[in-house]
């Protein structure tokens, strides 16, 4: 059947004419609820602008935290290169100054030069020690913050111009610090060698000379307490770096010491020079801090191949260790040995040549004289300088390890920096070109200085620590 839209528009009328109330009740309900929906639709939209603005605030403050982060990675960097840069600058600063002191310590020992003046010459490097207050200058300057200030610094502090004798470079570099350095500058000929195992002639007077080390009355008491008797300890290190498999504290194989039992160190004997003085703590009684801390600052590595056994200065040693090496095991301290030392010093006087030494440590008995002829010696050779960069809030170290150049015109070097590149005598590398921190491996042979850099120190060794 066909219904028009008149037809279906009367029907809708019929039937609203018969169901009145009804269609009251559903108009009245609508009524109604409309008020309490748009309640709720304005509740839900609410809701949706606070999680939108939520969402843009917190979108806003990531970008602004990453940008603060941009802005203080960027600010950090600078000051990093800022330090390292003024770390740099230090370390050429400390070779100017050591090299400068060594050819003044050198200034009378030119053959060439009449006897008469060579003697002359000879008394300046105490006359200026002297007016240094009995200190080399790299020793008066350190812990001595120094900025773009400090040459006029220095200049009023040790009253001398340094800077007329300086390469233009480095001054122009020291008055445009950003930032400042301070230098720790040591003297490693002050101290025994332990790689001296390493260079056979002078192992066997090595060995002798640590048991004398360790058999001091007090500290020999005190090691036999801790059950390593000064034979035993000294026996420890000498096996641990030379090359054979042979026990040197009678005690047959030299693994009798290694391994996993009670009262055993781990590990096995390198049977190879030491490249840190912290390997000590791999040997058994170093592994003892107390033994570390009381022995290692009487000890160095450098040079880690030595060729040649007189490395000991006898000027600068302290007077603890030289007296130990002059008394023979189980004797008492000679006090006139130690007071000539002593008086010496205090006099500002050097030994300076062979007759000198032996006047000054008569000879008591072989192995006293042994290490006499063999170990010391009265020029500095070796020196550690560390370099502390500051910017900001940022410090970068430096480290350096100097030799003195035996002859000047020689051109190799004999070690190289742990990264295996070569160690260039006399310039660290330019700033924003650092080398890299390094594995701590032991330098090895064969690089060549550049015939410009024959100066009285080499560079052996050179890193950011």
């Amino acid at each position: 059947m066909k219904f028009t839209l008149l037809q279906t528009v009367k029907k809708f009328t019929l039937s609203r004419a018969k169901f009145p109330e009804q269609s009251s009740d559903v108009q009245g309900n609508a009524q109604k609820s409309s008020p309490a929906r748009n309640r709720k639709q304005r509740g839900m939209a609410l809701i949706f602008v606070l999680s939108l603005v939520g969402v843009i605030i917190a979108v806003m403050g990531e970008v602004f935290f990453q940008a603060q982060i941009t802005v203080k990675s960027s600010i950090g960097e600078q000051d990093r290169m800022r330090a390292e840069a003024a770390a740099l600058t230090g370390a050429q600063f400390a070779l100017f100054l050591i090299s400068l002191e060594s050819q003044v310590n050198d200034v009378g020992d030119n053959k060439n030069l009449p006897t008469a003046v060579a003697a002359q010459l000879q008394g300046i490097p105490a006359m200026i020690k002297s007016q240094l207050g009995g200190k080399n200058l790299s020793e008066l300057l350190n812990g001595f913050p120094i900025g773009s200030q400090g040459l006029e610094e220095i200049k009023d502090l040790s009253k001398i111009n340094i800077s007329a004798s300086m390469d233009e470079g480095l001054v122009s570099a020291l008055q445009n610090i950003q930032g400042y350095f301070v230098l720790d500058v040591s003297n490693e000929s002050a101290k025994l060698n332990l790689n001296l195992f390493t260079f056979q002639p002078a192992s066997d007077v090595a060995f002798e000379s640590l048991i004398r080390i360790f058999s001091m009355p007090r500290e020999s008491k005190w090691l036999e307490e801790k059950g390593f008797p000064p034979k035993r300890l000294a026996a420890n290190i000498k096996d641990y770096i030379d090359r054979d498999k042979i026990d040197s504290g009678d005690a047959g194989d030299e693994m009798s010491q290694y391994g996993d039992g009670p009262g055993k160190v781990p590990g096995r004997p390198k049977n190879a020079a030491l490249e840190s003085l912290e390997e000590l703590r791999k040997i058994p009684g170093f592994n003892d801090d107390e033994i570390f801390n009381v022995f290692s600052p009487y000890f160095t590595i450098w040079p880690l191949a030595p060729k040649d056994s007189k490395l000991l200065d006898i000027n600068i040693a302290k007077v603890e260790l030289l007296s130990a090496l002059v008394t023979p095991p189980g004797r008492d301290v000679e006090d006139t040995i130690v007071d000539r030392i002593e008086d010496k010093r205090a006099e500002s006087a050097f030994v300076s040549k062979p007759q000198e030494l032996d006047d000054l440590i008569p000879s008591q008995d072989r192995m006293t004289r042994e290490i006499r002829s063999r170990i010391f010696n009265w020029k500095s050779r070796l020196y550690r300088v560390n370099v502390r960069g500051v910017s900001g809030k940022v410090e970068r170290t430096y480290q350096l390890i100097l030799e003195k150049n035996a002859n000047a015109s020689e051109n190799t070097l004999n070690d190289r920096k742990p990264d295996g590149t070569a160690a260039t005598a006399g310039a660290p590398p330019t700033a924003g070109t650092p080398p890299p921190a390094g594995d701590g491996q032991a330098p090895t042979p064969g690089s060549k200085i550049p015939d410009s850099q024959k100066a009285p120190l080499r560079v052996v060794y050179q890193r950011f620590l």
